[in-house]
């Protein structure tokens, strides 16, 4: 039997309002700011690992979304959390190399703005550590989560669970941040084949700004890349 909005209890819309919440501020501020402020704004463009980490805050809040059009279905929450453990683990390689604090690559030209001190691939160890806990206050004050589950993974609420006002207004935030991206990532990377930057030029609406590179394609798959350096060419 499906299930129809106006059916829907109270404290089971509730779990869907703090998830909608959730995607709203992870999109419109770390992603959003990102992208409006520092970027469009300040002129900040993201490497290619800083979009690696950006798309994988994309991922999570797309998989969030799913949960509120489908339902709490196990196989999501399981995603979710796997893309929040690959953004810890992104942000800390990132950082390990051009972090403020010990990055030996970061030498005061570059590399990210700072934030309260810290570069931005600081922040993404804390924005997604954030939402491990977030996730886990919505869990603490929703009721009938098991409920909830067992309803999303019996078909309970319909095809697709009927949109509460504030999860039309997390997709709709969630589609314009991600436009604005799309265009970020056309100036900065170009079309494919060409591919982020390790050290991208400054953000302009301007073509002829614009730099498009294809050298990572160039970079042969080796697990011990940086342990095997190649030889120096020494004078004969």
């Amino acid at each position: 039997m499906q299930t129809k909005r106006n059916e829907i209890p109270a404290n089971e819309q509730g779990f869907f309002n703090l998830m909608s919440l959730a995607i709203t501020a992870l999109v419109a501020l770390p992603v959003g700011i990102a992208c409006l402020v520092l970027g469009f704004g300040l002129g900040d463009n993201p490497c290619v690992m800083c979009w690696a980490e950006r798309i994988t805050m994309i991922a999570i809040s797309l998989i969030a979304l799913f949960i509120i059009r489908y339902g709490l279905k196990p196989g999501y929450l399981a995603a979710l959390l796997l893309m929040v453990c690959w953004g810890i683990f992104n942000g800390f390689i990132h950082y390990s190399l051009d972090g403020t604090f010990g990055g030996y690559l970061d030498i005061k030209q570059g590399f990210g703005l700072e934030i309260l001190g810290a570069h931005t691939q600081f922040w993404v160890m804390v924005v997604d550590f954030c939402v491990i806990i977030f996730l886990a206050l919505i869990f603490l004050f929703s009721k009938n989560l098991g409920l909830i589950m067992q309803k999303s993974s019996n078909g309970e609420y319909g095809n697709f669970l009927s949109y509460l006002p504030l999860g039309k207004f997390a997709n709709l935030v969630f589609i314009v941040i991600i436009l604005a991206n799309c265009v970020q990532a056309f100036i900065a990377s170009g079309p494919p084949p060409y591919l982020g930057s390790s050290t991208p030029p400054r953000m302009s609406i301007d073509p002829s700004k614009w730099f498009w590179e294809k050298d990572h394609w160039d970079s042969s798959l080796d697990f011990r890349f940086d342990w095997n350096p190649e030889l120096p060419d020494l004078a004969k």
